[in-house]
């Protein structure tokens, strides 16, 4: 049973990251994360600790990239977009500087050192 869930979760990651690699939009898949971590950016639960790994996974394989773009006013009304940004730091995957990701951009700041 391992082997054969296994064995799916490959084939899932191949075809997911050819996908990425021929350029195609992604046709939804951020919805999969969006579900898949619904514990770490609901805004009615408390966030916790760190994201399942579950969760992490699914922000690994899919991107970022793909969660923002299914982002609507809808899923922004049900999510906390805070935790949703704070779950891709966590996971490996911080959105880019200057990035938009529903109603939230992430901003960098540069600090210089006189030398």
């Amino acid at each position: 049973m391992k082997e054969q869930i296994f064995c799916q979760f490959l084939v899932v990651m191949m075809l997911l990251s050819s996908s990425q690699i021929q350029g195609e939009r992604c046709n939804d898949s951020g919805i999969e994360v969006l579900r898949g971590c619904p514990d770490s950016i609901d805004k009615e639960l408390p966030t916790p600790p760190r994201p399942s790994q579950g969760c992490c996974t699914l922000v690994r394989i899919i991107g970022m990239e793909c969660v923002c773009e299914v982002i609507n006013k809808e899923i922004e009304a049900a999510i906390d977009m805070q935790k949703l940004v704070n779950v891709a730091a966590a996971c490996g995957r911080p959105l880019a500087p200057g990035s938009q990701c529903g109603s939230k951009s992430q901003f960098s700041c540069f600090f210089f050192r006189s030398m």
